[in-house]
């Protein structure tokens, strides 16, 4: 019996584990060969591709500055100025205090030139309004800045987050807020408390009597046009800690004059705010007016200076402020203009009302005071919160406001001219309540440092 032999053939060697993971990958994959004259025109693409943002961009800014705008590289242009000035400020600081603020004054305007990029970058501008109008349209959607609600409303994206947040007193929230702070910005004070608090105290010193005006932002008295459940709500929905914060307040023995009830209560006979824009209707702050004033000569001896104002109606149309943060194309018609009407207030002789230094009470606010009294933001002049405020009280009223920053802002215009105070019998703190989670709660005035004049002591 013949003995049959079988061939065995050895399997293919594995590739070594001391190639290189080129190598290997060659081995295992193999390689895909290009032609030259394809490489050469995929190189050419690339390259078109890559010079053709700037291009545009160039473009873009050539168009700003015929309309004598200032481009976003004027940023850059003036970090030399900035910086100059920044070293002129601090003729006696250490070389490491000298390093650490010049650094920051670089940061800051890098970080302005980026935003100022990406608000006029020529193709953000082409294709960012289209793009929103179909998130807007079609899913409803808004952006980083605004939400969309029901019926046509809209909601700044800070109002919402107040009303919606966590307690801004809470422990955790005041950390995390001082955490926040970016490199080239000094850490916020988050606690409103202190900052009140003194600010009361310096005031009482010079014998004038601080009345704090928390004014409820649009989710607080509308929430059931962001949300459909909060249609039975009675009173105004606020952040948690807005309650603890007004009894701390009353407690230290601050005054304060919160018009969220009334603006609830006058809600059953319609809107109380715009429904494109962050702020009140005319006759919803007129009526707060009213009430303020009354809770004024309620707490406060005014002297017995008068002056008479006549009204004048008229009809003011405009697009709100959250329906241009939307960035919609012009002409879209998803968010008309409202069309309201306003009560100018008049002189005698027919000129517009106008603030009085001489006056003994003083009003400091932001936007919600500033909206139909200044003629920038659409809404008509002569008709907002110190014009109504001076009616009602048939006296002049000295006028200080600033739309951003009403955490610290007005406070620090009284620091830098503390002689605004002369003759003041009341000062009326009005900021909107968002300000409670994002404002920075810096010290106000300091009334040792102030003569009775208002004059600082040397």
């Amino acid at each position: 019996m013949s003995e049959e032999r079988v061939a065995i053939t050895p399997a293919p060697a594995l590739p070594s584990a001391t190639l290189s993971r080129e190598r290997q990958a060659h081995v295992e994959v193999g390689r895909t060969d290009v032609a030259p004259a394809t490489a050469r025109a995929m190189a050419v693409m690339f390259a078109v591709m890559i010079a053709i943002v700037p291009l545009v961009e160039w473009l873009g800014v050539n168009a700003l500055a015929a309309q004598g705008l200032e481009p976003s590289w004027s940023h850059l242009t003036r970090l030399h100025a900035g910086i100059r000035d920044e070293l002129a400020a601090l003729p006696g600081a250490g070389a490491w205090d000298r390093i650490v603020r010049v650094n920051r004054r670089a940061l800051a305007a890098l970080s302005a030139f980026e935003t100022a990029l990406e608000d006029e970058s020529l193709l953000g501008r082409t294709l960012r309004p289209p793009a929103q109008l179909a998130l807007t349209r079609w899913l409803g959607a808004g952006n980083e800045r605004v939400y969309k609600g029901a019926g046509g409303w809209l909601f700044y994206r800070p109002d919402v987050e107040y009303v919606t947040g966590r307690p801004f007193l809470e422990p955790r929230m005041l950390e995390r807020r001082i955490g926040s702070a970016s490199e080239w910005d000094r850490p916020p004070q988050p606690d409103p408390r202190p900052a009140i608090a003194r600010f009361r105290r310096d005031l009482a010193a010079r014998g004038i009597t601080l009345v704090v005006m928390p004014t409820p932002v649009k989710p607080s008295i509308h929430p059931e046009a962001l949300a459909s459940g909060y249609g039975g709500l009675r009173g105004a929905l606020h952040n948690p800690s807005y309650a603890p914060l007004l009894e701390d307040l009353r407690r230290d023995g601050t005054l304060v004059f919160d018009p969220a009830a009334a603006l609830t209560q006058s809600r059953r006979f319609g809107p109380q705010y715009l429904e494109t824009d962050t702020h009140w209707r005319p006759e919803a702050m007129e009526e707060v007016a009213e009430l303020l004033a009354r809770f004024v000569r309620e707490h406060v001896p005014l002297s017995s200076a008068s002056a008479s104002y006549r009204i004048e109606r008229q009809e003011i149309t405009n697009a709100g402020d959250t329906a241009r943060m939307l960035d919609l194309p012009e002409g879209s018609g998803l968010y008309p203009p409202e069309t309201v009407w306003i009560r100018r207030i008049l002189r005698e002789d027919g000129t517009l009302w106008r603030s009085s230094r001489d006056a003994d009470v003083l009003l400091l606010g932001d936007s919600f005071t500033n909206i139909y009294a200044l003629e920038s933001m659409g809404w008509g002049t002569s008709a907002g919160l110190a014009e109504q405020l001076s009616y009602a009280l048939g006296r002049p009223v000295d006028r200080l406001v600033q739309n951003d920053e009403a955490a610290y802002a007005t406070r620090a215009v009284l620091d830098r001219d503390p002689s605004r105070l002369d003759g003041k019998r009341v000062v009326i703190y009005q900021f909107a309540t968002r300000e409670l989670s994002f404002g920075d709660w810096r010290a106000p005035l300091t009334a040792p440092e102030y003569g009775s004049r208002g004059r600082r002591r040397r």
